[in-house]
């Protein structure tokens, strides 16, 4: 490697952006690893049956509480960052406008209880008439989320993701190994690890941000701004999840349970980039006249990353699946190699829709996820019944290749940029580092 390309490296990694960058990366893999420990730390204790119904009502919880946050992390990482002496106002004012939204989002999740879990006999109700009061704890942390982003307190904000969820994974190991772990001590503990460090995680931006009085108008904008931004992050998990939704209907059980193993490896790669798409959007939006130099250098480090990831999955694919999942899983390898490439696409998208959140224009962010879902929806119904599994990897990845492109052509015309930008030469990487 040249001097020069030497000192540019040097000069990018000085940068306080990049190096929460890599700290970033680092800690989502740590955190797949300890989620990959719990989960197959629960599936092996409490067997099918047990896990079903543990992750069901852990999902429900976290849907409705998400869905009752109204999108508070992007709002307060994108009004923070752009105007940091409006932190207080809308700490306070967000708390009083999320507590009906949680007691509200209680409520209903309680009634729906014995609808959702109509097959589960009445152990999964009677787990869930308390255990839904976790949708507070869900819009807590989503709220500190947004504190820790809009401050841009990145290190904070990853290891406030990380250590529950190792805290987590030990607490359910040791559970095992003692023969205590039931559904309802699988559940409580890991809430637990949540509940004691959103207390030291607010404590903190709290102290950073500062309590003051509200302001309903800019509440009102704020709020409209994370509703809006809530339906791109919905859509994209929509598209993410609506091929193995789907396929019930057109191939055997079977067959579902190969793609959904496909699927879950093949999204570590967007789940990472998605997880730094978070610090892009206060980062670019704090600094609006190098936000794009920022969110396409960015865009370059995130397709790098995925691409990396994503060929040591194809290499690595069917002993893999064979380790973690069983020999009777190495059959999804096909799909797993077929989804990869738009998996790496999926997760440039995630870093160019936080460019777009970061210069106000959530909603915009959402019509590429439309488009995806439209892709796949035509052709699942198109090509399932005579293609199978191998027809919905390839559905998929034009799908996710769909949304990479929309969102790139959405964030050129929103930021006013050339095509050439998106280019990286040495010039910009030269850039990047003043």
């Amino acid at each position: 490697m040249s001097a020069e390309r030497v000192t540019a490296l040097r000069g990018l990694l000085a940068r306080r952006f990049v190096r929460a960058g890599v700290t970033t990366y680092l800690f989502s893999a740590l955190t797949l690893v300890a989620n990959l420990v719990t989960g197959i730390v629960v599936a092996r204790a409490l067997g099918p049956d047990g896990r079903g119904v543990t992750i069901a009502l852990a999902t429900v919880a976290q849907l409705a509480g998400f869905l009752s946050a109204a999108g508070v992390a992007q709002s307060l990482s994108y009004y923070i960052a752009q105007r940091p002496e409006n932190g207080p106002t809308l700490l306070t004012t967000w708390v009083l406008t999320l507590i009906p939204l949680a007691a509200v989002a209680i409520g209903i999740t309680e009634l729906l209880l014995p609808t959702i879990f109509a097959t589960d006999g009445d152990q999964a109700i009677e787990i869930g008439r308390w255990f839904m009061f976790i949708i507070v704890l869900v819009i807590g942390i989503e709220l500190n989320y947004g504190l820790l982003l809009g401050t841009q307190d990145y290190f904070a904000y990853n290891a406030l993701r990380f250590v529950p969820t190792a805290l987590s994974a030990d607490a359910l190991v040791v559970l095992w190994v003692l023969d205590e772990l039931t559904i309802e001590s699988a559940l409580i503990a890991p809430n637990v690890a949540y509940l004691i460090v959103l207390i030291v995680g607010l404590t903190r931006s709290v102290r950073r941000v500062g309590i003051g009085p509200p302001d309903w108008a800019l509440g009102r904008a704020s709020l409209w701004y994370g509703v809006r931004g809530q339906g791109q992050t919905l859509a994209a998990n929509v598209t993410a999840r609506l091929d193995v939704a789907m396929l019930p209907g057109f191939v055997t059980a079977a067959n579902v349970g190969l793609y959904s193993v496909a699927t879950n490896i093949s999204l570590i790669v967007y789940q990472l980039s998605n997880t730094f798409a978070g610090l892009v959007l206060p980062a670019a939006a704090s600094d609006p006249k190098r936000g794009p130099i920022k969110v396409v250098g960015s865009l370059w480090a995130s397709l790098l990353v995925a691409g990396s990831v994503a060929v040591v999955l194809a290499l690595t694919g069917r002993p893999l699946l064979g380790l973690v999942y069983g020999d009777r899983f190495e059959g999804a390898v096909d799909s797993l190699l077929l989804l990869l490439p738009g998996a790496v696409l999926f997760a440039g998208s995630s870093i160019l829709a936080a460019g777009v959140f970061a210069l106000g224009r959530p909603f915009t962010a959402t019509i590429p996820q439309l488009l995806g879902m439209i892709v796949t929806v035509v052709g699942l119904v198109a090509f399932l019944d005579t293609g199978g599994i191998t027809a919905a990897a390839i559905v998929s990845t034009v799908s996710y290749a769909t949304v990479f492109v929309a969102t790139l052509i959405a964030y050129k015309r929103v930021a006013d940029l050339p095509w050439g930008t998106f280019l990286p030469t040495l010039a910009r990487l030269r850039e990047l580092t003043r």
